[in-house]
């Protein structure tokens, strides 16, 4: 069994699973490519990530140049080609609206193998119109699998074609063990930290990319009415991160005592940020998934996290590990914000654990497992002539997220 595995670019949440996902198919005698379309993107802003190989085979396709310089049908034609050269027989890729996703799938018709769609997109996130939606349900017919975040994004996949029996769950994982391990270790040095990264005793942390559809403008407001409400000693607020929108937060926050920008952070440095927190917030407007709250929630915070957000609906339970609230409803996050600061810290802690139990059901292993129930299910049908065509024709797109 040889399985090729392939993403846009290998961040450090892919690489974890790429590494775990080969640690237990190598025992079973199967081969793994793992593919990478291009070592940089306009999108993230993490460092290039290395994938130290361990017996898997790792093939990036245009190393050194950014993915989204690249046109959809030069990554199409390099996917594909490389494809029929590898010769896997089965293939986990991206979402029809990527040229990689297409690639695949092209393969797929080329060569009888079969292909699993990865992907976390749902009804609050697709906001494409109908001949589109038409179009892709036309080429799901090509697609044996569908490998998804949780149960909560079922609806969505029934709708476009995937019948329940061929989908999968456990896509959007990280390394749990990784961060809970940082976040002990961070607490053992925690006076030297704070002192060194002048953190506040007490913060809400905010991680992720200043976009639009992140929220921060919602959380930013939120803040602003916290501390005109929360009496003494209220809590700061630490956001971590980068991206085109954050001049404008800025600007937002010029007169509002508490906010730090803490900038960019990643691996060890991030892990710090988690663990000296004491509840994190995740405001999205839209998000398919969210992995800040995977990564929040296995450094042992309670999350508060907008139900705008994928994760939501699977890893926050009210009241025990924290709460959620509509997107943009910032008179609401305002609330949560003074509940949880009015909270012990032991009550902290305990809703800590409770996040740390919770995303424990969504781990490394469970990805794993999720690759090896999908290759076992039997290729589709033929689709027929029209989904064959377009499957053919469709390149996909490259754009910045």
């Amino acid at each position: 069994m040889h399985i090729a595995i392939i993403w846009q670019r290998f961040l450090p949440c892919h690489i974890g699973r790429i590494k775990y996902l080969w640690n237990k198919v190598s025992h079973l005698g199967y081969r793994l490519s793992a593919i990478e379309i291009a070592s940089q993107d306009a999108s993230y802003g993490f460092p290039k990530c290395g994938s130290s190989e361990d017996g898997f085979k790792h093939i990036c396709c245009f190393p050194e140049i950014s993915y989204h310089q690249l046109k959809p049908t030069a990554i199409h034609n390099k996917v594909f080609n490389l494809l029929m050269d590898y010769k896997p027989d089965v293939i986990f890729a991206p979402a029809t609206p990527f040229p990689e996703g297409m690639a695949a799938f092209s393969y797929r018709l080329a060569s009888g193998t079969r292909a699993v769609m990865m992907d976390d997109a749902w009804k609050h996130t697709d906001h494409r119109g109908i001949i589109t939606e038409g179009i892709k349900k036309v080429i799901h017919q090509n697609i044996d699998a569908v490998f998804i975040p949780a149960p909560s994004h079922l609806p969505y996949y029934l709708g476009m074609g995937f019948p329940e029996e061929r989908v999968i769950f456990g896509v959007d994982v990280i390394d749990n063990d990784y961060f809970s391990q940082k976040a002990e270790e961070a607490c053992k040095n925690e006076a030297s930290i704070r002192e060194s990264r002048r953190m506040p005793d007490n913060y809400f942390l905010f991680v992720g990319r200043f976009l639009p559809r992140k929220g921060v403008e919602t959380l930013v407001k939120a803040y602003t009415y916290y501390r005109q409400q929360a009496g003494q000693n209220p809590w700061g607020l630490v956001l971590v991160g980068d991206g085109k929108h954050l001049e404008s937060i800025r600007s937002l926050s010029r007169d509002i005592t508490g906010i730090i920008f803490a900038g960019p952070q990643f691996s060890d440095n991030l892990c710090q940020y988690y663990a000296l927190a004491r509840a994190l917030i995740v405001p999205s407007i839209i998000d398919p998934w969210g992995l800040v709250v995977n990564e929040g929630m296995a450094s042992g915070l309670p999350v508060i996290v907008s139900r705008g957000c994928g994760a939501a609906k699977t890893l926050v339970r009210e009241g025990e590990n924290g709460w959620t609230f509509e997107p943009g409803d910032d008179e609401t996050l305002t609330k949560l914000m003074i509940r949880v600061s009015l909270l012990s810290s032991d009550d902290l802690k305990e809703m800590g654990r409770k996040s740390q139990c919770i995303v424990s059901e969504w781990s490394l292993d469970r990805f794993a497992d999720g690759v090896l129930k999908a290759i076992e299910i039997p290729r589709r049908p033929p689709a027929g002539p029209i989904s064959d065509i377009l499957t053919k024709l469709w390149k996909g797109r490259v754009r910045v997220n």
